[in-house]
């Protein structure tokens, strides 16, 4: 399942009558997503030790962890 934040919006809208003040984030490629997350820690000057950051995504399917470079 895909959709957008704006979709994701208006059925919480629809559903609740309420519209969220938060952004879900929704993102179209799960390992772009992951390298871009990966990034923003690396950049943070609040996180001292990243010398070992790194990203993965689950494989639902079959269990397996894959790290994303």
């Amino acid at each position: 399942m895909t959709f957008t934040d704006d979709e994701l919006e208006s059925t919480i809208g629809e559903e609740t009558g309420l519209v969220p003040d938060w952004s879900a984030e929704t993102f179209s490629d799960l390992h772009e997503h992951v390298r871009l997350s990966v990034a923003r820690i690396e950049a943070d000057p609040f996180i001292p030790h990243k010398d070992s950051v790194r990203g993965f995504v689950y494989e639902v399917e079959t269990g397996r962890l894959r790290e994303v470079g």
